[in-house]
Formats: structure tokens, sequence, C-alpha cells
């Protein structure tokens, strides 16, 4: 998708850990181009499964995981739906969290585009949408998106830490 009148900045996180992942992964890229225009991508990781107090995650397999920067017009609940189609069509079981799928896709941060540079663009409140889980709270629990998203993206943590203010 290509249009210069994008209004949103976002960083997604794209995940896998069932079936042909690389494929998986692709496909979701390749749909999501129908919307967004992609920036950047960080390098492809295999990662292990994290671990969750609640849910048993020592049956998982290992993910391959990336983050990218995209551009869009799309408003974030917008941008949502067309991810959680995405998801649905890739597969993405929706009974229970932390479960294995072969498509997880997060919206990260979200900015509004007022520059080129996402470390230079305004972070969206979600103050009026407290059940919308962005900018994401398991962010800063998870070394390997920090590593993608501030070393491989080159956004800096400062201005990652204004989103959850």
């Amino acid at each position: 998708m290509l249009n210069s009148n994008y209004t949103f900045k976002y960083v997604l996180a794209f995940g896998s850990n069932q079936g042909d992942r690389i494929q998986n992964l692709n496909t979701s890229l390749r749909l999501l181009q129908e919307h967004v225009f992609i920036v950047q991508q960080s390098p492809w990781r295999k990662t292990e499964p994290l671990q969750h107090p609640k849910f048993d995650t020592s049956d998982h397999e290992y993910y391959i995981n990336f983050a990218c920067e995209v551009e869009t017009v799309y408003t974030p609940i917008k941008l949502y739906k067309i991810i959680t189609k995405i998801e649905d069509t890739i597969g993405h079981p929706r009974h229970r969290r932390w479960c294995p799928r072969e498509l997880d896709i997060d919206i990260l941060f979200c900015a509004k585009k007022t520059s080129s540079q996402f470390s230079l663009c305004e972070p969206f409140s979600f103050k009026k949408q407290p059940d919308f889980f962005v900018p994401h709270l398991e962010y800063y629990n998870r070394d390997f998106w920090r590593q993608m998203v501030e070393e491989d993206l080159c956004i800096s943590k400062d201005f990652l830490a204004k989103h959850f203010l």
C-alpha cells in the first residue's frame, strides 16, 4: 500500500510457533502490505516460548519472531481488526490466551505521524480506550522485543517510554 498521506506509524511484533513458520510469516506480510507500508523490519529470530504463571507453555515449540515499523491511514482499532482477520486466516486460536498458534501479530506501539522518524512522532493516546492494550504492556518484560525495536529498528528507549505515560 503506497500512499503519501499516512497518518499513523506503528511498531508491530510478529510470531509463529506452529506449522510452516516461515510461510505463515511471509503470508502475513503479504496480506498486511495490502493495508500498510512497511518502513523497516528487524531480522527474524528463533526464540524459546515464554513462561507464564497461569498457562502451561512447556509443550510449546520455538517461535520465529520479528518486529517491523509500518505506516498507514488506519486508526489503531481499524488496524487491529485487519490484523485479527489476517491472524484468523492463517491460524490464531482464540479459545484461550497463551496457546500455540500459526500467527500472532501484536501492535506494540502507535504514534501519530508528524515526522518520517518514529522517534520524532507524537505517541498516540489510548486513555479513552482502556481495554485496548497499546502500548503493549508486556513489551518491557521481553528482552527479544526490546532488542528488535530499540537496536534493530533504532527506535529510542526514551521515546518508547513516553508511550507508557
